[in-house]
């Protein structure tokens, strides 16, 4: 890689400037903890070679390796959201870019910062965070690459080979995918697993308690218990603990606070499992479809299955929709 060419990821704070205004002392101290999780993460997992950024609730990260970008960022997002059982909310939104990076040092003058940094890779980067709701993670590639070109073996989470947003006007030759940070795959499985979980009861926590909020607030935390169902999807299985967790969204977040978001990723998480068809008649799964087949919210879903990008998945649930019609609950 060119020594000026760079992997660069940017993430803020959601909600950060809404919560300056109504609790200055609260958001002091979420932007003091959310420093100091960026400055440990970076220590304690040896990222040494990646060069860390930190201005108001904004983060800049930048290196030569993806791995070591996409890593940090992942498991930074997996303990903001942990990080939030403690009652103040720690949720990021970013993406990660590769391009140019071009830091100067300037000579230091009295209140002037000496470095200053000129990237498009960056604006790509930060643009990204203004595309999407939630705690997402967006990776960016242009239109002629496929994610076998430069993801690898030393990445430790899943990518969604889906598309996630329309490309903005300012990058209309790339595509993005979300990177599904829930799941740490430098894990043991059964630790990975239970992780994952505990990210979803988080998630799902914070879903119920916000969804009377406007819609453009409650989105961000539909969104972010999506992101952590479809992280999960490669780890479900026909056991009783999966069973439990099932019945416990359907039963408590799913029926109770219906939101097309947290739907979708219900149905995405059982339908890319490895043994997708032994949830066809799982109770639990049954119990929802029937409940969601008659809500008008169902529309959405099915708009969304309708483009082209989405149609193993339309089909799926089509099928998942016929036993369900024809089996008793």
């Amino acid at each position: 890689m060119n020594k000026n060419q760079k992997v660069v990821a940017y993430a803020d704070l959601l909600g950060f400037s809404e919560f300056v205004v109504s609790d200055l002392k609260q958001a002091k101290q979420l932007l003091d903890d959310f420093y100091n999780l960026s400055q440990r993460t970076k220590i304690s997992k040896g990222y040494k070679d990646l060069e860390l950024f930190l201005f108001s609730d904004s983060l800049l990260l930048q290196g030569n390796d993806i791995s070591s970008v996409v890593n940090y960022m992942c498991c930074l997002y997996r303990s903001a959201l942990k990080y939030c059982k403690k009652g103040l909310i720690m949720l990021c939104r970013g993406g990660i870019a590769r391009g140019c990076v071009i830091t100067q040092k300037r000579r230091q003058a009295p209140n002037v910062i000496k470095n200053f940094i000129i990237s498009p890779a960056l604006t790509h980067a930060a643009k990204m965070e203004s595309l999407v709701k939630g705690q997402r993670l967006l990776l960016s590639a242009n239109e002629h690459e496929e994610l076998s070109h430069f993801w690898n073996h030393d990445i430790e989470s899943i990518c969604y080979d889906q598309p996630s947003v329309k490309p903005s006007k300012l990058f209309l030759k790339y595509k993005y995918r979300d990177i599904l940070w829930a799941r740490d795959l430098a894990k043991e499985y059964p630790e990975s697993k239970k992780e994952t979980t505990n990210l979803i009861n988080i998630a799902a926590e914070l879903f119920n308690k916000n969804y009377k909020k406007p819609k453009s607030v409650s989105l961000h935390y539909a969104e972010t218990l999506r992101i952590c169902m479809l992280s999960y999807a490669s780890l479900l299985e026909p056991c009783a603990d999966d069973r439990k967790l099932l019945q416990s969204l359907v039963q408590g977040t799913l029926i109770k606070y219906p939101h097309e978001s947290v739907w979708l990723g219900f149905l995405e998480m059982i339908l890319l499992s490895r043994e997708a068809f032994a949830f066809q008649k799982e109770k639990s799964v049954l119990t929802f479809l029937l409940v969601a087949l008659l809500s008008p919210k169902w529309g959405n879903i099915c708009s969304v299955l309708e483009r082209a990008e989405n149609s193993q998945l339309s089909h799926a649930v089509k099928e998942l929709i016929n036993v369900a019609i024809h089996e008793p609950v």
